[in-house]
């Protein structure tokens, strides 16, 4: 199985140490499995505390940090932008964690052309959301491609005052769970949320 995870910030940073986890609780068999993880962004400083991330890789690419650290799962990185559908082929399982809906637009569309699941995961601040493939005009109902904008994990206004919100942690755990459930053959229904 091959799996591509796109984004290692709030929600990505978090995802990949459960997947890790559930390896090493041998829930998942790394041995029929290969682990993509893809971002194009730096570790900053002030986002350590509200992603998994430490300081001395501050600076380093998230991808490449992140699959140093989990090096021993045989997770490679992928330093680049996910904008292209020719960067998507090969993988079964998507696992999103974007911060943006061109990409989650594409890969949406992608996974519905050409029999490939994916998972969508998001949250900002005290609201989280998890999306399973399910029909083309549903999971579309949950994107809007005019929306340039790129999201946060965390909310401005909190982060001004000094304070940081779990639900990405929340979304990553949850985001394990749809993918151990797909893996046992099980369903997942969309999850939104706001704590």
């Amino acid at each position: 199985m091959r799996i591509l995870q796109i984004g290692c910030g709030g929600v990505g940073s978090f995802f990949i140490q459960e997947l890790a986890e559930c390896i090493e609780q041998e829930l998942i068999d790394l041995f029929n499995m290969h682990i993509t993880i893809a971002d194009q962004d730096i570790v900053e400083l002030n986002q350590i505390k509200y992603q998994n991330f430490t300081l001395e890789e501050v600076g380093m690419n998230k991808a490449d940090a992140l699959a140093k650290r989990f090096s021993k799962y045989g997770t490679e990185a992928f330093q680049k932008r996910i904008d292209v559908e020719k960067q998507l082929r090969g993988y079964d399982i998507i696992i999103l964690c974007v911060d943006n809906e061109k990409t989650r637009h594409m890969v949406i569309q992608y996974c519905h052309k050409h029999d490939a699941e994916f998972i969508d995961l998001r949250a900002t601040g005290r609201r989280f959301f998890a999306m399973p493939k399910t029909t083309l005009k549903d999971n579309l109902r949950f994107v809007d491609i005019n929306d340039a904008k790129e999201y946060s994990c965390q909310e401005k206004r909190d982060l001004q005052k000094g304070h940081i919100q779990k639900c990405n942690k929340i979304a990553a755990l949850v985001g394990i769970q749809m993918l151990l459930n797909l893996m046992r053959g099980n369903s997942n229904k969309t999850i939104s949320l706001a704590i």
